[in-house]
């Protein structure tokens, strides 16, 4: 099962420094960027092994204004277009617990052990 995490974490790194992977669970700082792996399925089989893999990342972008979740949201999805990744979702909600505007993007890509293929 092929591990994308790393790739990106570093990929998004330059879209803010305030970088989390998985929920810190308190959110005290903003704008922050909270990204998981939401999925990681076999997608096709050869020889009754798999070999090609559905690959999801979430994240989510927590500002104070839309505006900032916007403009993070535009680099954010540069960089993860940039590893093969297509972006499936995107949802603007408003957190009342911590009164910020929050953006949820979902990207998809599948991927054989070595490298990201783009569908």
């Amino acid at each position: 099962m092929p591990d994308l995490t790393q790739d990106v974490f570093a990929a998004l790194q330059g879209v803010h420094s305030l970088l989390y992977y998985q929920h810190p669970g308190t959110l005290t700082q903003f704008p922050c960027l909270i990204f998981f792996e939401s999925a990681n399925d076999v997608h096709a089989r050869a020889d009754s092994a798999p070999y090609l893999h559905e690959i999801e990342f979430t994240l989510e972008i927590y500002a104070l204004t839309p505006e900032v979740a916007h403009a993070l949201s535009a680099s954010a999805d540069e960089k993860m277009t940039a590893l093969g990744f297509s972006r499936t979702y995107c949802c603007d909600l408003f957190d009342d617990d911590t009164r910020a505007h929050r953006r949820v993007l979902r990207y998809r890509a599948l991927c054989d052990q070595s490298s990201i293929l783009t569908q």
